[in-house]
């Protein structure tokens, strides 16, 4: 900790009093271009403030929120070459992944997983009353990465404006958008192919845009194919690792193909309206549950499809009306889900499922910004319904039936917010927000259900009040509180049945109370044209947080009884610290901190699902055509464990206290072509990540051509 602020005060008083400029990125000198997050002053490369969205539901500087937001830009995203989405978020301050293989990645916030983080796409939900559970949870692989334009990260309760799922965080995918504003008719295309070594995959995909004045639109498409990915050969020789792996290191069922099509229209509607529509598709087959062999396990766990559709209409008036802006949005999602679950521990027991899970939601948003005096305010209303409708085939020693876990049902939610922004001095800045949200839960008539038919409501308040300080021109002091709520969805309420990890059964418990919090930041922000970023302390007070517990064993069959019970209290407790440094036209360094722990208040004992503290360095060189990175993580050792409920001895499986390292280079050509190559895993670590228990690939080689003209 020493180390970490000797580096801050050295960032404050060397970079001197210059206030970090938000300005145009312009072309730049020849000894470096800027990037994304860079633009020129003087004609010196400076960092500009990112412009977010998902903070305050509205375009927002990220420096001018209390709240803590990182930003993985396009350039991000083209530069690191990540396999799954997922893999963006393992160097971001306080996020983890739960989940192996190219599609399954689950973001974890701040020690809180799957249903407590709301997953958006396009600031519409991705989350629903079937995926977002502690045990499955909504996956980010149904958007396909090379569609993906900005990705926001917000850490911490956003329950204000997002209602419930938002406890942990918020995750905003930004999808790429036609341009507006050409004043003739124009056409750009671009083309890319990439390959990766670690599991012999290839992805393409293909960009189309348009543009003529006050109108544009987009086409994106996309194939990938993942075979079984390979871990260090050392895996096959370790007492925990060698159970998930084959002779030669590769992790079986561990692939996928998936293939999408995203596109978009946008037009200037009167003065300053815009009206937009877009759609979105993904098709995803035959992925692997990774680390069990069908053919010599006994266990075969696969998705053999998992589909995405998605149509979204929207309307933004502008400046009318005495708002500055209202904002009208709908959307129509739908996901379909084939699980197969064949566990064959002996010839005397044995449990085969076949599950098509199908999920319809309708959702609408209605929102209005006004601005009078010192008052900022943002208004809305928030809806949408779940649809939910299971077919599955059993077959059991017992005999076979067409029993579902979940049955047919609907989950409604309506909610109402107001915030509002308030500038009470020239240095201070103060936010106040309130949240009501009521939601229904009813199962319909299905004969194919075991459990108990239920018909449930519930309802509550979220708020949060926060304040920012200019202690500096160059830096804010930061203060939150926000109080958090999620009400269990169907799956919680509804679930009975097996579930992937063999041995185990899932009683219902159709009684769960909501899961409220109240959490507490404290910080600082500093934006100087060298240096960037920040220190933050939390505290988080949990309420009868949903977990599952142990209910013994079933004498009659011999499975492990489980169910969903909440915890009475808990808390989580943490420190980020982020600070990015441009040390001169070609040279930039990015560093950040984390560490969080949690305690079940009920038994004395830590959580068990608390990742270990995490530190990032990354050096970075830009020349005009190209550019070359290096990036570490280390991942400390998790010493706080429950000592009755770790699935496995610390020595036998082991939580954190590895290290990773990543090479990466490109060069662009005039003609638009482009050439990009990334090193992963530069020391072939072997190791899981916090979450998981099959051990990630090892080194390998992941490279790509693009084309844009």
């Amino acid at each position: 900790m020493k180390f970490l602020g000797s580096l801050f005060l050295a960032a404050i008083f060397l970079s001197g009093p210059q206030l970090m400029a938000a300005e145009k990125i312009q072309t730049g000198d020849a000894s470096g271009s800027p990037t994304d997050q860079e633009t020129t002053k003087d004609g010196k490369k400076v960092f500009k403030d990112q412009v977010v969205v998902t903070a305050t539901r509205q375009e927002q500087e990220s420096s001018t929120t209390p709240a803590a937001v990182s930003v993985i830009t396009a350039e991000d995203i083209r530069e690191r070459q990540p396999e799954k989405m997922a893999d963006l978020f393992k160097e971001l301050p306080s996020v983890d992944v739960q989940g192996e293989g190219p599609f399954r990645g689950l973001p974890v916030i701040r020690g809180l997983s799957s249903n407590r983080v709301l997953i958006l796409v396009d600031g519409e939900r991705l989350n629903n009353a079937r995926e977002s559970t502690l045990f499955a949870g909504i996956q980010p692989g149904l958007v396909d990465l090379s569609e993906v334009d900005r990705i926001e990260v917000l850490r911490g309760p956003a329950s204000v404006l997002y209602g419930s799922d938002a406890m942990g965080g918020v995750i905003n995918i930004i999808t790429k958008k036609p341009d507006l504003g050409a004043e003739t008719f124009s056409m750009h295309h671009s083309f890319g192919y990439e390959y990766g070594s670690a599991a012999d995959s290839s992805s393409a995909h293909a960009d189309i845009r348009g543009a003529g004045k006050g109108y544009g639109f987009n086409l994106s498409l996309g194939y990938e194919t993942v075979g079984d990915y390979k871990a260090p050969s050392d895996a096959a020789r370790s007492p925990y690792f060698s159970q998930y792996v084959l002779p030669d290191g590769t992790v079986p069922n561990s692939g996928m193909d998936q293939k999408s099509a995203q596109g978009g229209f946008r037009m200037l509607t009167g003065g300053a309206g815009v009206f937009r529509t877009s759609f979105e598709v993904v098709r995803t087959d035959d992925i692997g549950f990774p680390g069990f062999d069908p053919e010599t396990s006994g266990v075969d766990i696969s998705f053999p499809r998992f589909d995405r559709d998605k149509i979204s209409l929207g309307w933004d008036s502008g400046p009318q009306w005495g708002l500055a802006n209202l904002s009208l949005s709908a959307y129509w999602q739908h996901v379909v889900k084939e699980s197969k679950m064949f566990i064959d521990p002996s010839p005397y027991f044995y449990i085969h499922t076949l599950t098509n899970s199908d999920v319809t939601t309708l959702g609408f948003n209605a929102q209005a910004i006004r601005k009078t005096g010192a008052h900022h305010l943002t208004m809305g209303m928030d809806a949408y319904r779940d649809e939910l409708e299971d077919d599955t085939l059993n077959d059991f020693p017992w005999g076979p039936d067409t029993n579902v876990s979940v049955p047919k049902s609907h989950q409604d939610a309506l909610g109402f917010y107001l915030q509002d922004e308030i500038q009470a001095s020239e240095r201070l800045r103060l936010m106040a927000g309130l949240r009501w949200d009521t939601f229904s839960f009813k199962s319909d008539n299905d004969p194919d259900y075991v459990g108990e038919p239920f018909d449930v409501t519930d309802s509550d308040f979220s708020g949060n009040l926060g304040m920012m300080y200019s202690l500096t021109k160059a830096v804010e002091l930061t203060a939150l509180i926000g109080r958090g709520f999620r009400a269990p969805n169907i799956q919680e309420r509804a679930f009975t049945g097996s579930v992937s990890e063999p041995g185990y059964w899932v009683v219902q418990n159709p009684d769960l109370s909501s899961e409220s919090s109240t959490n507490y930041e404290i910080g600082f922000k500093f934006r100087y044209d060298r240096y960037y970023g920040g220190l933050n302390f939390f505290y988080n007070d949990i309420s009868d947080l949903i977990t599952f517990v142990d209910l013994g064993q079933d004498p009659d069959s011999g499975l492990n009884l489980i169910a969903y019970d909440n915890i009475d209290e808990a808390t989580m407790k943490g420190i980020e610290f982020e600070l990015d440094t441009i040390l001169n036209a070609r040279w930039s360094l990015i560093s950040n901190f984390s560490y969080t722990e949690g305690d079940n208040d009920t038994t004395g004992e830590p959580l068990d699902f608390v990742p270990p503290w995490k530190a990032v360095l990354g050096l970075h060189f830009q020349a005009q055509s190209w550019w070359a990175e290096a990036t570490w993580r280390y991942v400390g050792k998790q010493t706080r464990l429950p000592s009755d409920e770790n699935i496995a001895s610390p020595a036998d499986a082991p939580v954190g206290d590895f290290t990773t390292a990543d090479l990466r280079a490109g060069y662009s050509f005039d003609n638009g072509i482009s050439l990009r190559a990334t090193l992963s895993n530069l020391f072939d670590e072997l190791y899981a990540e916090p979450y998981n228990l099959r051990p990630e690939a090892g080194r390998s080689l992941r490279a790509s051509i693009g084309y844009s003209f």
